[in-house]
């Protein structure tokens, strides 16, 4: 094997897992509900678990970088501050109590619009001008999206729940992420992205543990059964560290375009998941609004690039 094809195999495999590994979140709080538990009581344990990895990334980064590290400012805690509020803690919240509502395969689409929202906050914000090949792209994604939710809020899952209400707060979600990714741009580049994610990871494990500190008695969290647990872990591990720091390594070693293309792994592994082991299905017509929401998706991701 020449030595080109094992970097691209490497490459491929770190971006896949990265994006299988993040989708995946969804149906490890999917599996955490089953033992009765509530949004915050999850998030809390994701953030509980997944805190001191995050912390140890960034104090063998900094050692390892000692020299020429940047120093942070008091304007750059509090930015840190509330990227991650908005792109950790408000998004997960509003996410994990919207997947009460709607399947992962919906959840996913909705969140998959995050590249378009992205490019709307770049017009209205930063000045970019707005192409007619990004617009066909966001009309091809949201209508996959409309076809989607159509045929889950007429199912008999959709009958049983708020699916309207788990949409909303879903799509809410995807809009303070494309907010943080909007944001988080220049302090990446400045700090780079292992110092970044660990510490807007630390700050809104501070929020997330002052939410449910206010809201439930810690006995709501040491006194879980193992299964619940297990999916704490599976959701921290899983779902949370380790593609975190893959994606920073992906998207530098496969650039931008890459990425998008081999992330669609991500979103169409999850329905599988969701089939397995949830015993979630989709029909015919789902499965178009998927990959519309997908290709609606990529192709915004390729023209802004």
């Amino acid at each position: 094997m020449s030595l080109s094809l094992r970097t691209s195999l490497i490459t491929f495999a770190i971006v896949a897992t990265s994006s299988l590994f993040f989708c995946s979140k969804a149906i490890f709080v999917k599996l955490a509900y089953r033992y009765d538990l509530d949004a915050v009581t999850v998030l809390a344990l994701r953030m509980a678990i997944a805190l001191p990895f995050f912390l140890i990334g960034g104090y063998l980064n900094s050692r390892s970088r000692k020299n020429d590290t940047v120093p942070l400012t008091g304007k750059d805690w509090l930015h840190l501050a509330a990227l991650g509020f908005c792109g950790w803690y408000l998004s997960s919240v509003v996410n994990f109590i919207g997947l009460q509502h709607v399947s992962v395969s919906l959840e996913r689409m909705i969140l998959y619009t995050y590249p378009s929202l992205v490019v709307i906050g770049s017009v209205l914000f930063l000045g970019k001008p707005m192409r007619a090949r990004i617009i066909i792209a966001m009309l091809v994604s949201y209508l996959g999206i409309v076809i989607a939710y159509q045929a889950e809020a007429t199912s008999h899952l959709g009958q049983n729940n708020n699916t309207l209400l788990g949409a909303t707060l879903i799509f809410i979600s995807a809009v303070t992420y494309a907010i943080f990714v909007l944001l988080s741009g220049q302090m990446v580049k400045r700090i780079g992205p292992t110092r970044f994610t660990s510490c807007v990871v630390g700050f809104s494990a501070v929020f997330v543990l002052i939410h449910f500190a206010l809201t439930h008695p810690i006995s709501a969290l040491t006194n879980l059964p193992p299964g619940a647990y297990g999916c704490g872990v599976l959701l921290a591990i899983l779902g949370t560290v380790i593609p975190s720091y893959l994606f920073g390594i992906g998207i530098q070693r496969a650039g931008s375009q890459a990425f998008a293309i081999i992330g669609m792994i991500g979103p169409l592994g999850t329905v599988v998941l969701a089939w397995f082991l949830l015993g979630e299905t989709i029909n015919p017509i789902q499965v178009l609004g998927l990959l519309l929401t997908l290709a609606g998706g990529v192709a915004v991701s390729l023209v802004k690039s």
